[in-house]
């Protein structure tokens, strides 16, 4: 904390300020609360848990078993690639003779889906070789669905959510009724089940296919589903499972988005990739690093770093990579980490007739803070949100009235937080 302070400090002294400053709000308005930092960020979220129930669909697969001498369902998951095209796991909807594939989520009713192209290097092993596939079915008229796009940077301790199907929740819901009867057409939506972990590391197989190893829980059924960023990029395929019984271990794989993608391109469909990213016609490359897409069919390239600085009216700052611009205005700048850790307000206001201390001590008393303490002309209190802690430091600016405040919420060390402060010109 006490590099912190320091650094704050030395910055708040570096600052210049222009000479004429548009007017912002007073202190204490609305829109300068940092506590609605945090509404946003629960915004933000439940925007990409919309798109993620909407994108996620559930798989059912109905068949003639041989070994069973029956017709039985089988279901899984899948996510939208395209205006009516869904990406999956071979293994979800090849394990039945004389097939028909059925797909749904609470935006899409039934459909009857078409099997356009499959590859499953290693019927035998889950875990080995490419396991994709690509279903089309006919969207319901007058329903927007979003359509994923793909990252390819993903690395160790990254957040990640799993979205799909796993029939240990389906089957307490209504919709395994419908399912144990036979009743494809009246079948219901199952609830998408959401979990959360972090990027463990990379494996590559004997095949050359790498997986990604998580924390975010997946059981059978997810199979197919979408592993994503905090943004709802995808990164990956949940694909399989691996349990220790004796060690009570358990591993989660998830299939390169990088892999994905070039097999969409394969199969003639033309994937959506996150801002930063490009396609590039290539053979099979061995990248050296899991992030690059290694031992995948390599036409995937990361693209040319964008340009991060915003400016903000008196001064710019550049947005760390793994940051978004949460919200700006004239003299007013929000940067957070996508993964909602950690985030940096930049506030020049204007207000005649008060005195440093004074607006520290207003600002203080408006988000319950503690008392104002001045350090090198510089005042520090820090305040608590929802239990997410704060520090604010409030500095004088150039001319008589004006001042600077800012706040570092949430994980101040983290890495982050000083590029923020570091690039502010």
């Amino acid at each position: 904390m006490e590099k912190i302070y320091s650094f704050m400090l030395i910055f708040f002294l570096s600052l210049t300020f222009p000479e004429h400053v548009p007017q912002v709000h007073a202190a204490g308005s609305e829109t300068l609360r940092p506590d609605n930092l945090w509404a946003e960020f629960e915004e933000r979220r439940r925007a990409v848990g919309a798109k993620m129930e909407a994108a996620t669909v559930w798989i059912v697969t109905e068949g003639w078993c041989h070994d069973c001498a029956q017709y039985e369902t089988t279901s899984g998951t899948g996510f939208i690639v395209g205006d009516g095209y869904i990406a999956t796991n071979a293994h979800v909807i090849d394990g039945l003779e004389r097939s028909t594939f059925y797909i749904l989520n609470e935006k899409i009713p039934v459909r009857q889906a078409t099997l356009i192209n499959s590859i499953h290097e290693n019927l035998g092993e889950a875990s080995s070789g490419r396991d994709l596939a690509l279903l089309r079915f006919d969207p319901p008229k007058g329903v927007e669905l979003p359509v994923l796009s793909f990252s390819f940077e993903v690395r160790r301790m990254d957040r990640v959510s799993s979205w799909g199907y796993p029939g240990m929740v389906t089957e307490f819901d209504i919709s395994a009724e419908h399912l144990r009867r036979g009743d494809m057409g009246g079948l219901v939506p199952a609830p998408v089940m959401f979990t959360e972990g972090t990027v463990n590391t990379f494996v590559r197989d004997r095949f050359g296919t790498s997986s990604i190893l998580h924390s975010a829980a997946i059981a059978g059924g997810n199979s197919g589903g979408p592993l994503v960023n905090s943004r709802g990029e995808v990164v990956g395929m949940n694909t399989w499972g691996y349990t220790e019984k004796d060690e009570g271990a358990f591993l989660n794989g998830a299939q390169l988005s990088s892999e994905i993608v070039a097999f969409l391109a394969d199969s003639g469909i033309t994937p959506r990739l996150a801002p930063g990213q490009q396609l590039t016609a290539a053979a099979r490359p061995q990248p050296e690093t899991p992030t690059m897409s290694p031992g995948l069919v390599g036409r995937l390239q990361p693209g040319a770093r964008e340009d991060r600085r915003r400016d903000a009216g008196g001064f710019s700052v550049v947005v760390p990579r793994g940051w978004s611009v949460l919200d700006e205005e004239h003299n007013m700048i929000l940067v957070g980490a996508d993964d909602d850790t950690a985030a940096v307000g930049i506030f020049l206001l204007e207000i005649e007739g008060r005195s440093l201390r004074q607006v520290a001590r207003d600002l203080s008393g408006e988000l319950d803070g503690t008392r104002p303490g001045l350090d090198d002309d510089v005042y520090i209190f820090t305040f608590s949100e929802d239990g997410i802690d704060s520090i604010a430091f409030v500095g004088d600016g150039d001319y008589e009235g004006q001042y600077v405040f800012i706040f570092i919420t949430g994980d101040f060390e983290n890495p982050g937080v000083e590029e923020v402060l570091d690039s502010v010109e």
